[in-house]
């Protein structure tokens, strides 16, 4: 029954009950006072026709249980036999309820069966028209034994259980939807045009079908009302002059066969009380799908974005792919009419682990046919970001959150790309403001005068040369350090003094065989490009030198607890030497050729693909300190307002 029926019933058996509880008792003090109005209202009218309508699954029985505790509420002089039964029939719901609910969370294969065949007999005893109406015969029968008094309650018991039978609530739903007579009410759209595949079938709706479905909830009946399946609206076009409306089975019934035996008698309605679906199948997986990727076509009217996620269940595990790439496809249907549609690529970031928070890796790949969902907005993290790993974002569309780890971001060296405007400043504070807080020195070698405004707050020391580096990294009154090459007769000459002259602070330290020391120095190379350049974009012949002894000692620094933080606008200008030495790249929007094709070895072609087109502030992280194994789109937070520059509140030092 639909929602707005079962809320005027409702309030109709409410009006009833107390109509009959003033007549046979001559007062309303039994609103208050008596056990079987409790169990008539609370339980039986509510929990029923609202909250659990026909069915119970094991959360739903352990809420029954809990609520049938209400039995406490009786006088001790009225607990006879019957009472205690009812007390014990609540314990063995709740009891055995959440044990069921345990094993399936927590050890999903044990005793498989046995849970099954426990849980059957639970939805039949725990259902609220079982439990709840032997409560409020029972209180009835106590109040006012079997006599006239009685009679009023079982008759109104009567009618209530015979109204919410499923077959008879769905004819009462119909009868009322013609007398009615609304378009928003239309149930029977049209007949079965074909199954095109084992989840989707295709329905020649009528012109009775209201315009806007995509996206509905639709259900069929066989001829004599019996639900055979749920669905949802996953494509809506006309093809040679009719309307064909592909639906996507979310759930099948048992007689799911009177399909195939009795075709022109199935009977799809629009169940408009049933919108409010948070796992929506929007496709099919396709032919071509891999275990990496995976191949489906979108109706046009579907609104996604790139690095927006999707999933589909395989061995009863969600498997979540993020979109990279679309195209608009033409296909020639049997009597030659175009369709057009969006075929969608997604690669696979995996299942999600909610205590570690991160996508791990599956190994297999989902079957044609399979549905595709598209991904939770929200969800409820269970675990805390530990302290060694910093969020760098959440993948678009999602609360799925994107970690780094803090001392692999140090040590196995990170490069930040993208052009100007694409947020990549901001993302190098949070980064930089997240390393200090773990211990670690920050060295930035600033061509852009920029950092020491915005980490004005942190009291930065001010470097003036490369000999002052000592006592700033002994002393640690501050943990950055920042030059700004206002003395600088090379930019890369100058860098090379620096970065040797903090790997000296550092190599003398005893190295254990086997074990690297931990992260205790970052060094930001700001306007890479510049400051480490490709061999054939330095100014003069000298530069070459400089930029190669750098790199080598970059090479070195990892094992002593040195690492880097590039930021670039062009990877084809720095120098491949150090840039391959990044072990993970944050990509934001960039149209350096020469940079995507140098980044596509690290993330493969479509992730590559999609760099030029990115927002501003999403990016593309991929390598050894990233949450995620495999490449992933994300959004970066807004952190405009949480540095304050010249323009702002800080003056210019």
């Amino acid at each position: 029954m639909k929602l707005r029926y079962r809320l005027i019933f409702l309030v109709l058996f409410l009006f009833l009950l107390l109509l009959i509880g003033y007549l046979i008792t001559g007062n309303f003090s039994f609103v208050i006072n008596d056990f079987w109005f409790a169990s008539g209202l609370l339980l039986l009218l509510l929990i029923s026709l609202i909250d659990q309508p026909f069915f119970s699954t094991n959360a739903n029985i352990f809420m029954n249980g809990t609520a049938g505790m209400s039995l406490i509420l009786v006088d001790p002089i009225d607990r006879d036999f019957w009472w205690h039964l009812f007390l014990f029939w609540c314990i063995w719901l709740i009891i055995s309820s959440y044990i069921i609910m345990w094993f399936k969370e927590n050890r999903p294969e044990y005793q498989k069966r046995g849970r099954e065949l426990l849980s059957k007999i639970n939805r039949e005893i725990g259902k609220p028209e079982a439990i709840f109406s032997a409560f409020f015969l029972w209180s009835a029968i106590k109040q006012f034994g079997v006599e006239a008094g009685f009679q009023p309650l079982f008759a109104f018991w009567a009618v209530f259980i015979v109204f919410n039978v499923p077959s008879i609530s769905r004819a009462i739903d119909h009868v009322l939807d013609i007398a009615l007579n609304k378009d928003t009410m239309i149930t029977d759209i049209g007949t079965l045009y074909k199954i095109a595949d084992p989840r989707v079938v295709e329905i020649k709706v009528n012109r009775n079908c209201p315009n806007e479905i995509l996206g509905l909830s639709i259900e069929s009946y066989s001829k004599d009302n019996h639900l055979l399946s749920k669905a949802i609206v996953i494509d809506d076009r006309v093809v040679a002059g009719n309307r064909i409306v592909k639906i996507a089975l979310t759930e099948i019934n048992s007689e799911w066969n009177y399909v195939s035996q009795k075709p022109d008698e199935v009977k799809f309605h629009i169940n408009f009380d049933d919108q409010e679906n948070y796992d929506i199948p929007i496709s099919v997986i396709d032919v071509e799908s891999s275990i990496d990727f995976v191949k489906f076509y979108l109706h046009p009217d579907f609104e996604v974005r790139k690095g927006e996620i999707v999933w589909t269940s395989v061995a009863e595990k969600k498997v979540y792919y993020q979109i990279t790439q679309a195209f608009v496809v033409e296909s020639i249907s049997a009597d030659g009419n175009t369709i057009k549609n969006v075929q969608v690529i997604a690669n696979q970031l995996g299942v999600w682990n909610d205590s570690k928070l991160r996508f791990e890796q599956f190994s297999w790949i989902p079957p044609a046919g399979n549905l595709v969902f598209l991904g939770n907005k929200d969800n409820e993290l269970e675990s805390d970001i530990p302290d060694d790993e910093v969020m760098v974002g959440k993948i678009p569309n999602s609360s799925f959150p994107v970690l780094a780890n803090i001392s692999e971001l140090v040590t196995h060296n990170t490069a930040i790309i993208g052009v100007t405007g694409s947020g990549k400043s901001y993302l190098a504070f949070h980064l930089i403001e997240s390393i200090i807080n773990n211990g670690i020195q920050v060295l930035i070698l600033d061509l852009t005068r920029e950092y020491y405004l915005y980490f004005q707050d942190l009291k930065p020391t001010k470097l003036h040369t490369h000999t002052e580096i000592n006592e700033w990294f002994e002393k640690k009154e501050s943990l950055i350090g920042i030059y700004q090459f206002a003395n600088s007769t090379g930019y890369p000459k100058t860098t090379k003094e620096f970065v040797e002259t903090a790997f000296s602070l550092l190599k003398d330290q005893k190295l254990e065989p086997g074990t690297n020391i931990p992260a205790r120095l970052c060094i930001v190379f700001e306007e890479a490009h510049s400051l480490i350049p490709e061999w054939n974009q330095v100014a003069q012949q000298s530069d070459k030198e400089y930029v190669n002894a750098t790199a080598r000692t970059i090479l070195q620094g990892r094992k002593f607890g040195l690492g880097s933080l590039l930021i670039t606008q062009r990877t084809a200008n720095v120098t491949k030497t150090i840039l391959n030495q990044c072990n993970t790249m944050i990509a934001l929007r960039s149209f350096d050729q020469t940079g995507l094709d140098f980044l596509s070895n690290y993330m493969g072609t479509q992730y590559s693909q999609a760099i030029s087109t990115l927002p501003t502030r999403d990016a593309i992280l991929v390598g050894k300190a990233s949450s995620c194994q495999t490449p992933v789109i994300f959004s970066i937070p807004d952190f405009s307002d949480r540095w304050k520059g010249e323009d702002e509140e800080h003056p210019s030092p």
